[in-house]
């Protein structure tokens, strides 16, 4: 569905930075979660850019201190905030999150944490959120990329920039 070229468009980068696996996983989980139209991609593809700075991070760049004994994210052990921090091209964050994930999927490692999920599954994990979150039925009503970035991020923080990942999207993923 997307190649290197077109992925490399929207991330705005050298090819040559993004390895094969990359391009493979992401088609993965386009295929996996029903992400299969261009309403559905376009907004997959711009809200997975902006979170990860153009396929940059895959890693939330705070320490994930901030996360530690929060129990709405099922972090009750010390070290769970740093090691169950944001992971992903979506950031799925905290160990509930990551043992839901670590299940759905079968992989008992994903609760390794997040350099696990960020080298393993970076694209598979925000499928999972994406699916997760009902995203596909909001983007089969042709929303706003302000809709979708209330959804995603709870804000509007960074909307500019999903703004413009979505026209990158529009530009260069011209089929389903």
């Amino acid at each position: 569905m997307i190649d290197l070229t077109a992925l490399s468009r929207v991330w705005e980068c050298d090819p040559s930075l993004i390895k094969p696996h990359e391009v493979v996983e992401l088609n993965d989980c386009l295929h996996k979660w029903d992400i299969n139209n261009l309403s559905r991609i376009h907004h997959f593809m711009s809200q997975t850019a902006h979170e990860s700075g153009g396929g940059r991070y895959k890693t939330e760049l705070a320490s994930g201190q901030a996360y530690e004994y929060r129990t709405d994210l099922g972090n009750f052990s010390k070290g769970d905030g740093p090691r169950f921090k944001g992971a992903g091209y979506i950031q799925l964050t905290g160990r509930a999150n990551y043992q839901r994930f670590s299940d759905y999927i079968k992989d008992p490692k994903v609760m390794e944490g997040c350099q696990y999920v960020a080298d393993n599954y970076p694209f598979t994990s925000a499928g999972f959120w994406w699916h997760d979150n009902r995203m596909n039925e909001l983007c089969d009503r042709h929303p706003s990329v302000r809709d979708v970035t209330l959804r995603v991020n709870g804000g509007t923080n960074g909307l500019a920039d999903r703004e413009k990942y979505m026209r990158l999207c529009q530009r260069y993923i011209l089929a389903a």
